[in-house]
């Protein structure tokens, strides 16, 4: 009797241990993940970001042509004979803007080319990651960033169609040159927003009160005072300070996205190396999720 119950207590023990182990296995096998398909994903979600951001940039500079046509029309002395006027600046930067965002969805391939790279479920070649990254850098070849841009972009497309193509070397170079096209307007329009603010500013400011209809005015201003001169200047100041606020939410939305890509060419970078430092990726790859986290 007393042997059953020591063969029964030696298999009870032995069960612990192969689930400790399988646990064990488990955590270790998701740490793995952590470090290796989580930079795929996150460049996916980088990417998805920068398109979804060209449109909302694409609509802003649409909506800064009617915005400054609305100043002119109700500051013009002579409304009967007024010729509008197209803004052939913000146009440009739109038709720019749309070129660039297709290159993005080509970025977008490459990471989604990655992730399955990674994923040991499927052959290597299933992912067809080389094509991918060739024709994401491929893509870059008509933008002139700096000097040395469309070197960089020729060497990559050499080393993916080479026989000696290292993943990580691709992602994370194809990630620094995505960083730099990002970058590349980032301060311009930057600056056309604040200037296109003080224009929009100081058109609001100067439009003549009675072009207002001053009973619509009092329905839109939910402010308790009676003089309408009063009602139309508030309206004014409305009218500023939403223009403020998405000129503020705009340019924070691509700064996030320009931090992003710190980020994943930072974790690109380490993963590169011979000798990762496993806990710095994971750090960063925690700080990415955070910066995009309520967005």
């Amino acid at each position: 009797m007393k042997t059953k119950t020591n063969n029964l207590i030696k298999i009870q023990t032995l069960i612990i241990l192969m689930v400790l182990l399988s646990v064990s296995f488990s955590c270790t096998q998701q740490k793995h993940k952590n470090e290796t398909v989580f930079l795929s994903e996150n460049g996916m979600l980088l990417a998805n970001k920068a398109i979804e951001a060209f449109d909302v940039l694409n609509t802003s500079l649409r909506t800064q042509g009617y915005d400054n046509e609305m100043i002119r029309i109700l500051n013009d002395p002579s409304p009967a004979t007024y010729m509008m006027q197209i803004n052939t600046v913000n146009s440009r930067l739109v038709k720019n803007n749309i070129k660039k965002q297709a290159a993005f969805r080509l970025f977008k391939k490459a990471f989604s080319s990655y992730n399955i790279f990674l994923d040991k479920n499927f052959d290597y070649s299933s992912s067809n990651l080389q094509n991918k990254i060739y024709a994401a850098a491929s893509a870059l070849d008509s933008f002139k960033v700096n000097d040395y841009f469309l070197e960089r972009v020729q060497m990559l497309k050499k080393q993916v169609s080479g026989t000696r193509f290292n993943e990580k070397t691709a992602i994370m170079e194809l990630s620094l040159l995505y960083a730099d096209l990002w970058n590349t307007d980032l301060e311009k329009l930057y600056l056309l927003f604040e200037t296109d603010l003080e224009a929009y500013k100081k058109g609001v400011n100067e439009i003549n009160n009675t072009q207002f209809n001053q009973q619509k005015v009092a329905s839109l201003v939910d402010k308790p005072y009676n003089n309408s001169d009063v009602l139309v200047n508030l309206y004014k100041l409305q009218l500023v300070k939403e223009k403020e606020q998405k000129t503020e939410s705009l340019t924070d939305l691509l700064q996030n996205i320009s931090t992003g890509f710190e980020y994943l060419g930072n974790i690109s970078a380490e993963m590169a190396k011979k000798r990762q430092n496993k806990e710095k990726i994971h750090r960063l790859n925690e700080e990415f999720d955070a910066l995009f986290a309520d967005n």
